[in-house]
């Protein structure tokens, strides 16, 4: 897939330059159907991102029909009467961002019986239109999450302004900041007692990897140029047939 090579290389580039490793790319398929989605999971980025709980659902549902094993993240704010839905299939949750949420994800996750990695969402712009911790209460949101045997609490994720009142080299140099203090003053709340950063989109994905980020969730980068609706019959090396996502769909 042209788009996921020229991705990675981007990363690769960017984190060569900082002298660091490439971060995990995260493939945000929320816009595309089944069969896009499908494409690059067979072209080996196992971890893809949704952020419609009821919609992930099903779509994990029906990737889990047709023996499809992907590593799923929910990067989308997330309503406390969705969190069974999403955790009864989600591996990594980026976006808990209030106390009462995170209280519910951890009820809801020993509940299911289920190991969830978790990353505590912060809003470092101060702009309303984004949920999360402040810098503040970081340090309390990890611990409260970490007491939960359900839980692992892998870092932060943190999102770029959207106005300009800062920069987004503003918002990731203080989420890095933010990551090594709290590993000083709270290192047992995290997974390995490392505070992991999840921030960068597909806009500032080469400038998330040069300040340190661990995970990238890049979506419109790597469907720039695809047709739409696809088809089966467009796709270079389909993983997948129409027979078998109709069976899933139907079951």
């Amino acid at each position: 897939m042209r788009n996921l090579d020229a991705v990675r290389g981007m990363l690769n580039e960017a984190a060569s330059a900082a002298g660091r490793r490439a971060p995990n790319l995260v493939a945000v398929t929320k816009a595309v159907d089944d069969d896009i989605a499908a494409w690059v999971l067979d072209a080996g980025c196992r971890d893809l991102g949704e952020n419609r709980a009821d919609a992930f659902a099903r779509r994990a549902e029906r990737f889990a029909s047709a023996g499809l094993e992907a590593r799923w993240h929910f990067i989308g704010h997330l309503q406390r009467n969705k969190v069974r839905r999403v955790l009864e299939h989600v591996h990594v949750l980026h976006s808990v961002d209030s106390e009462r949420l995170a209280d519910a994800v951890a009820r809801v996750a020993e509940e299911l019986g289920r190991q969830i990695d978790v990353f505590i969402q912060v809003n470092l712009t101060g702009e309303d239109e984004k949920h999360g911790f402040g810098g503040d209460e970081a340090a309390a949101a990890a611990l409260r999450l970490a007491e939960s045997p359900a839980i692992s609490v892998r870092g932060l994720m943190a999102m770029g302004p959207l106005r300009s009142h800062r920069t987004a080299r503003e918002v990731f140099e203080e989420a890095r900041e933010l990551a090594r203090s709290l590993e000083d003053e709270v290192p047992e709340a995290f997974h390995q007692r490392r505070c992991e950063l999840s921030m960068g989109m597909s806009g500032d994905a080469a400038l998330a990897t040069e300040l340190g980020s661990d995970l990238v969730r890049v979506g419109s980068a790597l469907f720039v140029d695809l047709p739409h609706p696809a088809t089966l019959d467009q796709a270079p090396q389909p993983p997948l047939t129409t027979d078998a996502l109709k069976r899933a769909e139907d079951d």
